[in-house]
């Protein structure tokens, strides 16, 4: 009896160890099965799309440098289409993504199909823009499908080009209530650097506004909009207000080695045929100077810089 009970005792490890394996087998031939039918489920289309972009190549011919709202691009956007070898490919699909609108400050962008010529030359004549915008236009191969394999692969393809129109303030002027304030909170000067950087983009129609006194600081913008109408009305394309203030007293570096400054910019532009508020932002500016004036200037040049090109090219 104890020798059969021995017996038994030997082999249940072999049965369990049989019992353990068999499920882990079955699994490993699932999954072997699940990657052949995932395999043979592949698109052909795609798949033959997806081998296609490996001699596709498409390159920048020519762009426009920039224009300004309400005034048309000065020619088109043109790419090349070739294979690997630099020969045209002709009727090849090309889309483009290009901004077509504005919401909420947000480019919103579209979409068109194109063909390329006999040449293979794929041309884009955009609409005349209606909004102001710093961005990019983008050509790449037309994807057969939504898949997100099919879109990468699409994009790795992609050729950009700068988008760069620029706000009629370049055309119609703007006068500024724009403070600078002093490190105890103070107002003390008409910005000078956003005017002179304004002028530096070629709009000499460009001053301070007539009603511009430290006195007139906490008025609101439709006060000041209405005081001011009454004197230019709309000479000027738009009243551009706000402040340029220190966020905190300047501060001498823990090395020794100089000083550390930081201002805080609230900018608002108002229509001055209507008097809607077409802008607000609000800027913010590091610096690091060998002594105060170094520092306070270098901060206050770069958050002029800022103010000016989000005025340029984002109102």
């Amino acid at each position: 009896m104890k020798k059969n009970i021995l017996q038994h005792a030997l082999f249940l490890p072999l049965i369990f160890a049989a019992c353990t394996s068999t499920p882990l087998t079955n699994h490993d031939e699932t999954v072997d099965e699940a990657a052949a039918l995932e395999t043979l489920k592949e698109n052909p289309v795609e798949s033959e799309y997806l081998a296609s972009l490996n001699n596709v190549v498409l390159k920048l011919d020519s762009a426009p440098k920039f224009t300004t709202v309400g005034n048309n691009f000065t020619k088109p956007f043109t790419i090349l289409v070739t294979d690997n070898s630099g020969i045209a490919l002709a009727a090849y699909p090309v889309t483009v993504s290009y901004p077509s609108k504005k919401e909420d400050g947000k480019i919103i962008y579209a979409e068109e199909n194109l063909l390329s010529d006999e040449n293979g030359k794929c041309t884009f004549t955009a609409q005349t823009p209606a909004f102001a915008c710093q961005s990019n236009i983008t050509f790449f191969p037309t994807p057969v499908s939504d898949s997100e394999k099919v879109l990468a692969a699409a994009k790795e393809k992609a050729v950009s080009s700068a988008w760069t129109v620029r706000s009629d303030i370049v055309k119609n002027g703007a006068v500024l209530f724009i403070w600078e304030f002093n490190e105890l909170n103070r107002p003390v000067k008409n910005s000078y650097d956003v005017l002179s950087k304004l002028k530096s983009y070629g709009i000499w129609n460009v001053g301070n506004a007539p009603v511009n006194e430290p006195t007139d600081i906490g008025k609101s913008l439709t006060s000041l909009y209405k005081e001011n109408y009454e004197i230019i009305e709309d000479a000027y394309g738009y009243l551009i207000c706000g402040t340029i203030k220190f966020s905190k007293p300047v501060t001498a570096l823990e090395n020794g080695k100089g000083y550390s400054c930081t201002m805080v910019a609230d900018i608002s532009a108002v229509n001055m045929k209507n008097g809607s508020v077409v802008f607000h932002q609000t800027f913010e500016q590091y610096a690091e100077g060998s002594n105060w004036n170094n520092v306070t200037q270098t901060c206050k040049t770069k958050i002029s810089d800022k103010i000016t090109d989000s005025l340029i090219f984002g109102l």
